[in-house]
């Protein structure tokens, strides 16, 4: 079973390649979510109210087929079997019934009263419709190389624009802030995306972005850092357009 939502693509979601942006694929995905749960209960705002929020862990998006400007979509979502503290959700987007992107993603509930994790029997989402994990061809969890050799690429200050209710950087905002650092991205389309959030990047605090080659031609590894602390890891992988 799953929850969908249909879209027009517009012309400020694609790049110079008429493709969506890697941060407009997760926000599509993102905003079906919040569209379900605000539908079937509790919405985001009822546990905000309460003190709680959703917080995303980990995400693995691979696009299949690239989305262009006024394509019509339909992407679909379902909560899966939680693990613990652990609450998955995944998703797919399709164009004329066939499957361009689909992702696995893992999330937190944090109690922003106590500042402690919530357990699945602490958070109701019953109401969800509910599915099967999608099987991944990418890895969702990774790590990279000890020998890797990082290049320091830029820093990221974070704005008022960039924060969401939480008041720290918005996830979906840091896939076109890694993006932007791959060599000669105008000439090639992102395959897949594998992120794992770590730590918080607050208002008004810098990031600092380090880049490095992956093992596979086309492929490239990030990590971020916020105060000295990781901030995010990540893998995209490209190819030619």
């Amino acid at each position: 079973m799953f929850y969908s939502e249909k879209y027009t693509v517009t012309s400020h979601n694609v790049d110079v390649n008429d493709n969506l942006r890697p941060t407009m694929v997760a926000q599509f995905m993102q905003e079906t979510a919040n569209h379900h749960m605000r539908d079937r209960k509790p919405s985001y705002y009822d546990l905000f109210a309460v003190g709680k929020s959703f917080i995303v862990t980990r995400m693995a998006i691979e696009i299949y087929e690239q989305i262009h400007q006024y394509d019509n979509i339909e992407v679909k979502t379902w909560r899966c079997p939680e693990k613990a503290a652990t609450f998955i959700r995944c998703f797919l987007i399709e164009r004329d019934g066939k499957v361009c992107a689909r992702a696995y993603t893992e999330w937190a509930v944090a109690n922003r009263n106590t500042g402690k994790l919530c357990r699945a029997g602490e958070v109701d989402i019953s109401n969800y419709e509910t599915g099967e994990p999608l099987e991944m061809s990418i890895p969702v969890r990774f790590r990279f190389p000890k020998d890797t050799t990082w290049e320091r690429v830029g820093t990221k200050r974070v704005m008022y624009s960039d924060v969401d209710m939480n008041m720290h950087m918005n996830n979906t905002r840091y896939l076109d802030m890694l993006w932007n650092y791959i060599p000669e991205i105008t000439g090639r389309k992102v395959t897949s995306m594998s992120i794992r959030y770590m730590a918080e990047a607050p208002i008004n605090e810098d990031i600092e972005i380090y880049m490095a080659p992956g093992d596979a031609s086309g492929q490239w590894y990030f990590k971020t850092e916020v105060d000295g602390r990781t901030n995010i890891e990540a893998i995209f992988t490209t190819e030619e357009k």
